[in-house]
């Protein structure tokens, strides 16, 4: 652990804030869904503009007025991004530690970056105060000082890898894209992305983690590479040894209800959780089963037998990753 000065004249700072929209390419697009229910996230640079990591990593905050509600999935992020080290779709956390902020301290508000000034109003460059920073095999202590260190004022945060792929909910919702959704990805595309993101939850499950909150807002897509990369653990739950099967079944539902269908469909299943800033209690109260809900164009887009695969997925009727997977790679080869 090393400690450093948060201050934007010496050393490491805040600078824009991530939270608040969309970047496509040169455009920057407010979209409130974009918020989270428990952190703050902002662009993470250094005053000399010299960094340990490549470019600039996003630094994501405990909101310091959620307190009770966020810490306890801070402290899942933590268990589930240190023991998941090493698979290649997640977005690594870099280092992770606490943010003690200086006395005074006022958070920017949540501001669309539709102006230079707005821009700067809403980011994170004013905020002064101490870091203690771990690397991420030191992941145990940071857990071992939680406790403390909350009641001592400090803040968890993570600092991760910054996306720079377009997220799928830019090119799969029907709303957003005004319909044109059918031509961002091919349904070949479609099942091979619904087939890595089996592989990474058939990875995690076997590891002990569930991710809980599929919205399309976490999983990004890497063009060149024809890759997923999932982001964002923080409803997830670390369950460790043995999960219980009907846990790893809600898993599977809720993906099936939020990214699968709206992969399939440009919208979630009717009744999925609303895409936007999750608690986990939203989710947790959320139906055991779902109807799909096809338009006229999906109709046409969709076979029989993808249809038919997403009604089961729907209805609770996959019980692992494997077996969902195995059904999908079938409906692949027929395409």
């Amino acid at each position: 652990m090393k400690e450093e000065i948060l201050d934007s004249t010496t050393g490491l700072y805040l600078a824009e804030a991530l939270d608040t929209w969309f970047s496509i390419g040169h455009k920057d697009i407010p979209v409130p869904e974009a918020a989270g229910s428990s952190a703050r996230v902002f662009l993470l640079k250094h005053a000399t503009g010299q960094l340990d990591w490549p470019q600039s990593p996003a630094f994501k905050v405990m909101r310091h007025d959620k307190i009770t509600y966020a810490s306890p999935l801070f402290r899942e992020e933590f268990k589930i991004l240190s023991r998941l080290k090493g698979i290649d779709a997640i977005t690594p956390m870099l280092q992770g530690g606490y943010l003690k902020p200086a006395p005074g301290t006022s958070w920017p508000e949540e501001l669309p970056p539709s102006s230079k000034i707005m821009e700067r109003q809403g980011g994170g460059q004013n905020i002064k105060g101490q870091l203690a920073l771990f690397n991420t095999d030191e992941a145990d202590e940071i857990l071992a000082q939680f406790d403390e260190r909350l009641q001592d004022g400090w803040l968890p945060f993570l600092i991760l890898e910054r996306r720079w792929e377009d997220n799928l909910y830019m090119l799969c919702d029907a709303g957003y894209t005004r319909g044109s959704f059918i031509q961002n990805l091919s349904m070949k595309q479609v099942l091979d992305i619904a087939i890595q993101i089996c592989s990474i939850l058939e990875k995690a499950h076997a590891q002990g983690a569930v991710f809980m909150d599929h919205k399309l807002l976490h999983y990004y897509w890497n063009d060149i590479r024809q890759k997923v990369i999932i982001l964002d653990w923080n409803i997830g739950r670390w369950l460790g040894d043995n999960p219980a099967p009907e846990i790893i079944r809600d898993d599977l539902l809720q993906f099936s209800a939020r990214a699968l269908h709206h992969l399939f469909t440009g919208q979630q299943a009717p009744g999925a959780a609303v895409v936007g800033g999750n608690r986990p209690d939203e989710i947790a109260n959320s139906p055991k089963h779902f109807k799909a809900s096809y338009s006229f164009d999906i109709q046409n887009r969709l076979n029989d037998d993808e249809m038919r695969f997403l009604e089961k997925a729907l209805d609770g009727g996959f019980s692992t990753a494997s077996e969902m997977k195995l059904a999908l790679g079938m409906l692949a080869a027929k395409r």
